[in-house]
């Protein structure tokens, strides 16, 4: 009788063992505090929490998420390729920590898939894809894994939603790539989840402090996935109760005001965001804010592009705000700074793969000065001032000062665009098909974005049938001026027909 109780003494205590050997996951009020500190760009309160966290439960595994957090978005808005060489080795360490946590617990496939998720789009950023595409793979797989053993656990579904709406955007002649990944996916279904988590966060308050980070999320998909600037502004409601202290937040509204006609606001918010040494520094938005403001043509524009280029140690954008630059310039009618100015952008000694880089260097190769009327009518329509933009081409411009089969060709395209905008869609119409006509055997953008707009046009009126027409157009066509996106833009469009309707 006594060995049998020793039999069970023995196994009692190993029991009580081998819970306390597996690290815990406990996403309590410091590691909460510490994550919106993180999501808000204030590192330094975010890494005294942690801290705290740590002191205060050492078994905790949630603090490595949250560090990896701070390594992540320090990498993908700083850009500097010396520091994702210098935190690159914090990866495997995490890993191999959160490996051998409690595999019972919500949180441990959760974790481990957001390090891998992370870290693929940092390599991302810096040409490192053979190894980012094993990292997403295997986030995948996590999350669709936590997803089957635990279906009510939320956090989960910003991951997935997000990688779901990415996969979504792969065209069908690249999906059995996917397909032998054992990856599926598309950009509802990742609207779907990632609303899912923003409605929850809404009306249960533990789950509040996933709002900025769904919220940014969902923004991206609407702008850039879906192409949807409607559904875009529609969250700006559930932005109303956070101001611009939140860096992420501010990025988030900035870009759906300005996308949206509503670009006073988009500055209003941009020139109120907090800039102090508690945040760290995010000069992606002095460039946004040199965007805007000379979409208003305001005088101190350029300011804004200058604070950039000196201050941002990445390569992104840095051609391009020269050629902004260039152009502030030459709406005030200095042709000789201009020059200078544009010319810049070709000693810029960088590997920037944005479009708006590229075409900064197509504009500075072509040795050809705008038309200024033109660029006025751009830029004022990029702000939304859409009745400023039709006078200066109805009234400013004359057929004299359209000096090349270019100028009418974007002449024709700026209506369109202005129109088309403005909601006046049949005039729109008529504009683009004059555009995508006259065009199509150019090298120019106009043609083929105007078939890019048509598409849309007619998917939004659900005449798939023509909206497929010019989406596959648009990806016919031979043009190198914002290839990337354009044609990014037109594959997403043909996804969502063939897939979703």
């Amino acid at each position: 009788m006594l060995m049998v109780s020793c039999k069970f003494f023995i196994i009692f205590i190993l029991l009580l063992l081998s819970e306390s050997i597996f690290a815990q996951y406990d996403f309590n009020e410091n590691c909460k505090k510490a994550y919106l500190d993180i999501i808000s760009l204030k590192f330094k309160d975010g890494k005294k929490m942690i801290e705290i966290e740590k002191f205060q439960n050492p078994e905790n595994n949630i603090p490595y998420l949250l560090e990896n957090y701070i390594d992540f978005l320090t990498i993908i808005i700083g850009e500097e390729e010396v520091t994702f060489e210098k935190l690159k080795s914090n990866k495997s360490l995490r890993i191999n920590i959160l490996s051998e946590g409690d595999k019972s617990s919500p949180y441990y496939r959760y974790c481990l898939a957001n390090v891998y998720l992370q870290w693929a789009f940092a390599r991302i950023k810096f040409r490192e894809y053979f190894t980012a595409v094993f990292e997403i793979n295997k986030a995948y797989h996590l999350l669709e894994q936590n997803q089957k053993l635990f279906p009510e656990f939320l956090p989960n579904y910003i991951g997935l939603g997000l990688l779901h709406a990415l996969i979504g955007t792969i065209p069908d002649n690249y999906k059995w790539l996917t397909e032998l990944a054992g990856m599926d996916g598309s950009i509802n279904q990742g609207v779907n989840e990632l609303t899912l988590v923003l409605d929850s966060a809404t009306e249960n308050s533990n789950y509040e402090y996933l709002k900025p980070e769904s919220l940014f999320f969902l923004s991206f998909i609407e702008l850039n996935l879906k192409s949807n600037k409607k559904e875009a502004l529609k969250l700006m409601d559930r932005f109303k109760n956070y101001d611009n202290d939140n860096l992420l937040v501010c990025f988030s509204k900035a870009s759906i005001l300005k996308r949206t006609g509503n670009n006073d606001k988009a500055i209003e918010v941009l020139l109120s965001r907090p800039e102090n040494n508690k945040y760290f520094p995010f000069f992606y938005l002095d460039y946004l804010t040199g965007l805007a403001k000379l979409n208003r043509l305001d005088n101190d524009a350029s300011n804004y592009f200058f604070n950039y280029i000196q201050n941002f140690k990445g390569s992104n954008y840095i051609k391009s705000a020269y050629q902004k630059i260039a152009w502030f310039y030459l709406v005030k009618s200095d042709e000789k700074k201009y020059k200078e100015y544009i010319s810049r952008v070709l000693r810029v000694d960088n590997k920037s793969m944005v479009d708006a880089d590229k075409q900064a260097v197509i504009e500075a190769e072509s040795d050809e000065i705008p038309n200024v009327y033109l660029l006025k009518a751009r830029l004022l329509f990029d702000g939304g001032y859409y009745q400023k933009a039709i006078d200066v081409l109805k009234e400013e411009i004359s057929k004299n000062d359209l000096r090349s089969e270019k100028d009418s060709l974007e002449y024709n395209y700026r209506f369109g665009r202005i129109y088309h905008e403005w909601g006046k869609i049949e005039e729109a119409i008529s504009y683009y098909d004059i555009t995508l006509i006259s065009g199509a055997g150019f090298p120019y953008y106009f043609a083929a974005n105007s078939a890019l707009q048509l598409g849309l046009i007619y998917e939004n009126k659900l005449e798939f049938d023509k909206a497929k027409y010019y989406y596959k157009k648009c990806l016919s066509l031979k043009f190198k001026e914002y290839k990337t996106s354009i044609s990014q833009k037109a594959k997403a469009g043909l996804n969502r027909i063939e897939n979703q309707y």
